[in-house]
C-alpha cells in the first residue's frame, strides 16, 4: 500500500514547512525554499548549534524526532514536513509514536528481498537503502516524470510504486512516497505519516515493510511489532 494519497502539490499551494535537521540538504532546502517564496514559513529542528544565513526562518535546537513527535498533530500548521537527518524519519516517528505499547525490531533482510529491488544497500538492522540510479545524482533534480535528469533515458516505475509491490514473508508493506516540492529538495506530507502509522497499527501482527521513497530513491525498515505485557502500576 502507498501512503500516498495526496499527489504532489504545486509549490504556490505550499507555504509552511518543517525541516527536520540543518546539515548540508537541511540548509539546501532552507535557501531553496526562500528564495522560491521569501514568505514561507520555515522553522528548523537541529540538535546541534545551527546558523541559518536565511531571514524569517524559525531555528529550534533539540532533537528532530523527539520534537516532531510533540509537535505533530493533524491539526498543525504545516504543509510539507522535509526530512534532512541521517535516520529514517518516518520509521522513528512512527516507533516513537508506538515505542510505549510494542517492542519494534528489526527484521533479517532475506537476499531474494533484495534481489527484487533496484541496487539494494544494506544499512543497520533491517534496514536497506535503495536506488534506480548506478551514479551520483545532481543535488538539483527536478524529479521530471518521465525522463532522467542525468541520463536523459526513459524512467523506470516510480520507485514508490515499485516498492509497495514488492511481497515478502507474508508481510505487509507500507510506502510513504517523497514528493519532490523543488528540485533536490522532498519533503512528506503530514497527512500521509498519520495514515502509515494508522495502518502499521491496523497490521501490527505482520512483518512490516516500511519505506519512503521518491521516484528515484528509497530508504526501507523491516520491523515486527510484539505487544508489551501490560503492566499494573502501583
Amino acid at each position: 500500500m502507498v501512503k500516498n494519497k495526496q499527489q504532489s502539490k504545486p509549490f504556490q499551494l505550499l507555504n509552511s514547512f518543517w525541516i527536520i535537521g540543518a546539515g548540508r540538504f537541511g540548509q539546501i532546502a532552507v535557501e531553496r525554499i526562500a528564495v522560491k517564496n521569501p514568505d514561507a514559513l520555515i522553522t528548523v529542528i537541529e540538535e546541534q548549534p545551527i546558523e541559518i544565513a536565511s531571514k524569517g526562518v524559525t531555528t529550534i535546537r533539540q532533537d528532530g524526532i523527539q520534537w516532531l513527535a510533540d509537535n505533530l498533530t493533524p491539526a498543525s500548521p504545516v504543509d510539507v514536513i522535509v526530512p534532512a537527518i541521517p535516520v529514517h524519519v518516518a520509521v522513528e516517528w512512527i516507533k516513537y509514536n508506538l515505542q510505549n505499547k510494542y517492542n519494534i525490531n528489526p527484521i533479517i533482510i532475506q537476499d531474494e528481498w533484495l534481489d527484487r529491488m533496484p541496487h539494494p544497500m544494506r544499512g543497520g538492522a533491517g534496514q536497506v537503502y535503495v536506488s534506480h540510479a548506478d551514479f551520483l545524482c545532481p543535488d538539483n533534480c527536478p524529479e521530471p516524470e518521465t525522463i532522467c535528469t542525468h541520463t536523459g533515458k526513459p524512467r523506470p516505475t516510480d520507485l514508490f510504486r515499485l516498492l509497495a509491490a514488492v511481497d515478502f514473508a507474508n508481510g505487509w508493506p507500507v510506502v510513504l512516497r517523497s514528493h519532490q516540492i523543488l528540485p533536490g529538495v522532498g519533503g512528506i506530507y503530514p497527512q500521509d505519516l498519520f495514515d502509515a502509522l494508522e495502518t502499521v497499527i491496523h497490521h501490527r501482527s505482520q512483518p512490516l515493510m516500511i519505506a519512503t521513497a521518491c521516484r528515484c530513491h528509497g530508504v526501507i525498515d523491516f520491523i515486527q511489532l510484539k505487544p508489551k505485557p501490560f503492566q499494573l502500576h502501583e
